[in-house]
């Protein structure tokens, strides 16, 4: 389904991680009124932790912090970043199931963090490579705020894992002299002069179980960021349609015109700037009720039955005709179908 491209003069990122890095700039020994003041932000634009600021104010934040007198500022400043002011992700990842449903909420809603960048998971063989590809790679500052961000990464989740390691770390930059501050966070092999900034992880650990799993609070914190996602604008309308989607299938039937509203916009309006990104409000709900609906068959043992509820049909017999449509497949046949496989 077509979405609008991230416009990088508009990108912006979340109140709350640009507080969380204050916060860890002021236990370095920093002032904090100085840092608000080089990089024109105002207590009141962070006062909201689900409010956005300017990609580019705090990018100028990220270039006062490289000169803090640390050999490499972005560890020092990524060992003090809290997990808690990541707001509603950072929340999500460590209520989930299993290390592998935390990568995926982290893919899913990384925008509500920011748009300075790309995290991207991929598989090799019996590793998992977790990517990050910043906005502006050849910025001075960029170094400084990717290296707070990995190292907060393995921060928050090293307590989550009885046995959380890494096989790898590669960063883009030239090895330094000192290398004691990357040992100290990744104990692991270091790689420089990568092409990307990433972390190696056993692909055994996907399926590794978080010591604070907490379903219920899991299921409250996806409707907040769905919400969330689907209020940010430098996406296109379908992808803010699917977000809304996504939060209302939890509740039941779908209701366009109440969606409609959540977009502040009119029903008529809707239709129409759908029509212009080449899809529908009913093609689009198709959508996501099949993809949600193989999500579940292929990925737990619930009940037909039950995953027709969190879809929004009233009657299972609704759910199993239009699955059929989907896939000329009952959805016992197709479960049936990849357990053989």
């Amino acid at each position: 389904m077509p979405t609008q491209p991230l416009d990088p003069h508009h990108a912006s990122v979340s109140a709350s991680i640009t507080q969380a890095v204050l916060h860890a700039a002021t236990r370095l020994g920093l002032d904090r009124a100085t840092l608000l003041a080089e990089c024109a932000l105002s207590e009141t634009q962070l006062a909201d932790p689900d409010a956005r600021v300017p990609f580019a104010a705090q990018e100028r934040l990220w270039q006062a912090l490289s000169r803090l007198p640390h050999g490499e500022p972005g560890l020092a400043l990524g060992s003090n970043l809290a997990p808690g002011p990541f707001s509603v992700l950072g929340y999500l990842l460590q209520s989930s199931a299993t290390l592998g449903d935390a990568l995926a909420a982290g893919l899913r809603y990384q925008r509500l963090v920011g748009e300075g960048g790309e995290v991207q998971l991929h598989e090799q063989g019996d590793e998992l490579h977790l990517l990050y590809r910043p906005l502006h790679p050849d910025l001075p500052a960029t170094r400084t705020r990717v290296l707070a961000l990995m190292a907060c990464w393995v921060q928050m989740v090293t307590p989550l894992l009885d046995d959380f390691r890494l096989l790898r770390a590669h960063f883009v930059h030239p090895q330094p002299a000192d290398l004691t501050p990357y040992q100290a966070i990744f104990a692991c092999p270091l790689h420089f002069a990568a092409d990307d900034y990433g972390l190696v992880l056993p692909r055994t650990l996907r399926d590794a179980p978080l010591i604070q799993a907490n379903p219920p609070l899991q299921s409250l914190l996806r409707q907040h960021a769905e919400a969330l996602l689907a209020r940010l604008p430098s996406e296109g309308l379908s992808a803010r349609v699917v977000a809304l989607l996504g939060e209302q299938l939890a509740h039941g039937e779908p209701d366009r015109a109440e969606l409609a509203r959540a977009l502040h916009l009119s029903e008529r309006t809707l239709q129409r700037r759908l029509a212009e990104e080449g899809c529908s409000y009913q093609q689009l709900l198709n959508d996501t009720r099949r993809q949600l609906a193989e999500r579940h068959l292929g990925s737990g043992s619930l009940p037909a039955a039950e995953i027709a509820l969190l879809l929004g049909y009233s009657e299972p017999s609704v759910f199993f005709r239009a699955f059929r449509q989907w896939t000329g497949l009952t959805p016992g046949e197709y479960r049936a179908r990849l357990k053989q496989g």
